[in-house]
């Protein structure tokens, strides 16, 4: 079944008496199917982050449709969008984007306090996700007194305390060190294989993508091509690295 479906989607930046028209992305098909691990990769200004925000309904497409969980993004008014993403879209970003006043467990329960969710099943939510991700001895801390891993760990949590069935994660691990980077990765990957979760992954960095099922690559607001895993991830962090070369030297043909 697929959870995300996107067809035709075009992003036109500028345009109009002033300002030249800027095409972000061309054409843009795609499907994911639930639990399939997805990265997006590809050259700076390649389209890479506009298409995360527009499949994440955080942006809107100039024209295409998109649909999550069969629901059309571009049918719902505002409210209906902020709803439907509360509910079943996870995003995680760069940053973190944590709340210092809050504790761990707090932090990871806020998309389920703005839903009025009872304190009994928010609880228990929470200390499945933080035991999942092996977090749960941080639940009474603050995220300034934990490391940067463990703060993107605490946002993973986040991301999916409303079960969601979707998680966006923008350049997740481009504020980390190496050890860092590969626990949130692999927690990533437990989450996709173990609660069926659809991730979709923006990176620039081949060993991040070598965690996923397959990998897109963009250029100049096209999907040039696509790679699936077949055997190794190691194997595969090389293949990647080739295709990223070819991107480089422009040898795919549309």
């Amino acid at each position: 079944m697929s959870i995300i479906k996107a067809s035709n989607i075009k992003k036109v930046y500028g345009g109009g008496k002033d300002f030249a028209e800027t095409i972000a992305l061309h054409n843009i098909n795609l499907e994911l199917e639930a639990g399939e691990f997805t990265a997006i990769m590809g050259p700076s200004g390649s389209g890479k982050s506009s298409l995360l925000k527009i499949l994440s309904g955080f942006d809107q497409a100039t024209s295409g449709d998109i649909f999550i969980d069969g629901k059309s993004l571009g049918r719902m008014t505002g409210d209906e969008l902020s709803i439907f993403r509360r509910s079943h879209i996870g995003y995680i970003f760069q940053e973190f984007n944590l709340l210092d006043s809050l504790t761990i467990q707090e932090n990871i329960m806020l998309p389920m306090i703005l839903n009025r969710e009872k304190n009994a099943v928010m609880n228990k939510k929470a200390e499945q996700l933080m035991e999942l991700l092996n977090i749960t001895s941080l639940k009474n801390k603050y995220p300034y007194q934990v490391s940067g891993g463990q703060q993107q760990r605490t946002a993973v949590c986040r991301a999916l305390i409303n079960d969601t069935s979707v998680i966006f994660a923008d350049e997740p691990t481009g504020n980390l060190d190496s050890k860092s980077s590969k626990a949130v990765l692999e927690c990533l990957k437990k989450t996709s294989e173990q609660l069926g979760t659809t991730i979709l992954l923006v990176t620039h960095d081949p060993f991040a993508a070598s965690y996923s099922d397959k990998v897109l690559f963009l250029k100049d607001g096209v999907i040039r091509t696509q790679l699936y895993k077949k055997e190794s991830q190691d194997l595969f962090a090389k293949q990647i690295l080739d295709h990223l070369a070819l991107l480089e030297e422009d040898d795919y043909d549309l």
